[in-house]
């Protein structure tokens, strides 16, 4: 039981805008949490048709050291006894709680799908006057992210169906399952992703009207000049103990074997690198991201977009003009 509840309890809302959605709906056999965004559902053996509070209930099955017994009360609260402990769970009418559903057509997935995300999440944006940039785009045979600095495609190792933007928030909750859905179902504004025991996560979508990104992606000729420079083993490492030292733009600027977080020398905190790199400056926050995503990058173009190739991704990184 606690693991059903565990796998919905992400997507109830904790804000308390809505009552309802801080609400699980318990019917027909299974649990549902939904917060207007996302919904999930799993199997719950009880003959119960109610909505108690989600995190009430969670921390009573938790407390609970003997066999659960569960019924409603007289007051309508869910009545949670396990030996000599007992707790009184508030509900919500259940006529108050939206109805949500899987809707839409089915097909099969071939697995893959979560590596990609992970790879991806940590260069989405989370910009309200871009809010096709919130999510990752799937394509075909491949995944797309940006937060406007970094752009990444990724190539997935199977063809994806559909063409849809996932939002952030259903990225981050089909990683926290972490299991490979086995397949979904698109509706017009949502899909769903359905896993083994009946259990299925629900997510709205972001609008899929992309710029077109082609033309700003390295070739397959940048791909083959690249391979004659691959960026230095712990590179990101050595560079990631410059983090503490940076200033507001997290600027770093490399010349040669030398990298620094100022332009002056007299400045900041510096480090020598193994290899020999072109002069170039870029956020070094931004450059940290792409740490599994590039094992190659093209420094001369500085400072246009710099091209980035890794295992299964291309991309760009915009750098920042020296002075700014």
């Amino acid at each position: 039981m606690l693991s059903a509840l565990k796998f919905v309890q992400g997507a109830t809302s904790t804000k308390g805008l809505v009552q309802e959605l801080t609400h699980f709906r318990i019917k027909d056999g299974v649990v549902v949490g939904h917060n207007g965004s996302l919904a999930l559902c799993a199997p719950l053996e009880v003959e119960l048709d109610c909505c108690p509070h989600a995190a009430t209930f969670v921390k009573a099955i938790e407390a609970c050291e003997d066999t659960i017994q569960l019924a409603l009360m007289r007051n309508g609260n869910l009545s949670v006894r396990s030996g000599k402990f007992r707790v009184s769970v508030p509900t919500v009418p259940v006529e108050a709680y939206p109805e949500v559903a899987p809707e839409g057509e089915s097909v099969q997935l071939d697995g893959g799908l979560l590596e990609a995300l992970a790879a991806l999440l940590p260069v989405v944006a989370e910009d309200a006057s871009r809010p096709w940039a919130n999510g990752v785009l799937l394509d075909g045979d491949y995944a797309y992210a940006t937060n406007n600095i970094i752009l990444v495609e990724r190539w997935l190792g199977y063809h994806f169906p559909f063409r849809v933007n996932l939002p952030h928030y259903a990225v981050r909750e089909l990683l926290r399952i972490g299991e490979e859905p086995e397949r979904v179902l698109l509706g017009e504004r949502s899909m769903t992703f359905f896993y083994s025991d009946s259990r299925w996560l629900r997510t709205q979508l972001f609008s899929v009207e992309w710029p077109d990104v082609s033309a700003m992606l390295p070739t397959a000729q940048q791909f083959k000049l690249m391979q004659k420079q691959p960026l230095e083993e712990d590179f990101y490492t050595k560079l990631r103990t410059l983090v503490p030292f940076l200033d507001q733009l997290s600027t770093l600027v490399v010349n040669g074997h030398h990298a620094c977080t100022a332009y002056s020398e007299e400045e900041g905190a510096s480090l020598e690198l193994q290899n020999e790199y072109p002069e170039f400056v870029v956020s070094l926050r931004m450059l940290l991201l792409l740490e599994g995503l590039a094992t190659m990058a093209d420094f001369d173009k500085w400072p246009a977009p710099i091209p980035f190739f890794g295992d299964r991704a291309r991309g760009v990184l915009a750098g920042i003009r020296r002075g700014n």
